[in-house]
């Protein structure tokens, strides 16, 4: 699975967004929406979203700070379909706590979407340009 690119779209006044068709074909028809950074809105595959669970639960078992990571996550999680308009319900609990009102960047990031406030998102990609090149040297290859 390759999420990637970058999209500008509003929600409406019920806190809905509709997803751009180049990633509803990839997310397939449930997704799950949480809070796994501090300035976004995740939204994953319900297949990803699975993976990363397993992946949280195994590292849990011997990693006590994975473990309240893991229960925060899940705490915040909500199971979504997306409908035939394609369309998600952002829930009001989320939004409110990444400050998410009207205006959003849809943000690719491989196996799932990051739903950033469009001011924070722009903020958050004009600090990183020019990307530093102590960054750009920490990949082989580029």
């Amino acid at each position: 699975m390759l999420l990637q690119g970058s999209y500008t779209h509003k929600l409406d006044a019920k806190g809905r967004i509709v997803l751009p068709a180049r990633f509803r074909d990839e997310l397939g028809e449930h997704v799950v929406a949480a809070l796994v950074g501090d300035q976004y809105i995740s939204i994953y595959p319900k297949s990803e979203w699975e993976i990363m669970v397993a992946r949280l639960t195994e590292i849990a078992m011997s990693n006590h700070d994975v473990s309240i990571f893991r229960r925060a996550i899940i705490a915040s999680a909500h199971n979504m379909e997306i409908d035939s308009m394609g369309r998600i319900l952002l829930p009001q609990q989320l939004r409110s706590k990444v400050n998410i009102t009207q205006d959003v960047s849809v943000n690719g990031n491989v196996e799932k979407l990051e739903i950033w406030d469009l001011a924070r998102w722009n903020e958050f990609i004009n600090a990183m340009y020019p990307i530093p090149i102590e960054l750009a040297r920490l990949v082989p290859g580029l």
